[in-house]
């Protein structure tokens, strides 16, 4: 049986590695063209609190648009905690700690869940993490 579940916990790792070197181009390349971000079915409070960094996406252009947002914080921690993987997905536990340019902090472990596509690319972001935390920090 042929495992994908390392190909896909390099590629995270890789992405994690270029966000850290400011790389948007090389975060990118490991997406789908129509990638979605944060996208759910059911409400979920951030998007309903218009939280500018938790605002539903889809595609290069609009994935984009929230590492203009996030790159713009002073990160003091952004830490790659542990990985849980499957043949589709990679569940990334994250320790971050950011000041934001309206004054505000964010100190939290968050899940990312990765979905990767037939063709090895992410089709999906899903995050898991402290919405009231959130919304409290975008003011």
């Amino acid at each position: 049986m042929t495992t994908t579940t390392a190909p896909h916990t390099t590629t995270v790792a890789a992405m994690y590695e270029a966000f850290g070197r400011g790389d948007l181009a090389a975060i990118l390349s490991h997406l789908s063209e129509d990638v979605t971000w944060d996208v759910t079915e059911e409400p979920w409070t951030p998007h309903a609190a218009g939280v500018p960094w938790l605002t539903p996406r889809q595609g290069h252009d609009q994935v984009a648009e929230f590492f203009e947002i996030v790159g713009a914080w002073n990160y003091e921690r952004f830490e790659l905690l542990d990985t849980l993987t499957s043949d589709t997905q990679v569940g990334a536990e994250i320790h971050l700690t950011a000041d934001l340019p309206n004054g505000n902090r964010i100190d939290e472990v968050v899940i990312h869940l990765w979905t990767f596509g037939p063709d090895g690319k992410v089709i999906a972001l899903r995050r898991m993490l402290d919405t009231a935390a959130n919304i409290a920090a975008a003011g």
